[in-house]
């Protein structure tokens, strides 16, 4: 894991994904210091999902890392876990991400799939941006990839704009070989699945 992280000095981030991934104390274990983990699993029901949570929460916290739920906001409070994880898939209104009612440094996480969605996150004012997929990804079969040279222009096109530089991350396909395509774009970092698979 170190080896293919220093091709990328960014934040990494980790999804979670139990029918990829089956020994998550393992995989959390060897993430890179200061990851974040954002938990899916959105398949399970309500009671499940939260046991599954709690489980991850407690792997995270022993190695100091940052917890992310995934829409569920609720569950989020609830567990105290560090922000919340949405797209633009979720038909949510501007006053959801007003940061009043949350703790202080509560993260907002937004993933987007276009650059018109991406254009339009901007008034979220979310503390880390997905884009996404970058590459051609197993967890979105069929889904078209937006593409490095795409990618690559959208972020220099907007890294002036100073409220989109820091927090743009690419997700979506990426592995050992093309994350080093990934070093010189103005992003804070990355996030995937199988990339950090430990099992």
């Amino acid at each position: 894991m170190d080896q293919k992280i220093k091709k990328f000095s960014g934040a990494a981030v980790f999804f979670t994904d139990r029918k990829k991934i089956s020994d998550f104390e393992k995989t959390i274990k060897n993430l890179p210091k200061n990851s974040i983990i954002i938990i899916r699993e959105y398949d399970l029901d309500k009671n499940l999902r939260e046991a599954f949570a709690k489980k991850i929460i407690s792997l995270a916290r022993v190695e100091g890392l940052r917890i992310l739920v995934g829409k569920d906001i609720f569950l989020a409070k609830k567990l105290e876990a560090d922000g919340v994880h949405f797209s633009d898939f979720d038909k949510l209104p501007l006053q959801f991400f007003k940061k009043k009612s949350f703790k202080k440094k509560f993260i907002f996480s937004f993933a987007c799939h276009s650059e018109k969605s991406f254009l339009k996150s901007k008034k979220l004012k979310t503390g880390m941006l997905f884009f996404a997929p970058i590459f051609p990804t197993t967890s979105h079969v069929g889904a078209k990839a937006i593409g490095l040279k795409k990618f690559a222009e959208i972020t220099f096109k907007h890294r002036d704009l100073g409220y989109f530089s820091p927090r743009i991350y690419a997700l979506g396909g990426i592995n050992s070989e093309n994350i080093k395509s990934l070093r010189k774009l103005p992003i804070a970092g990355f996030g995937a699945i199988d990339f950090f698979k430990k099992d």
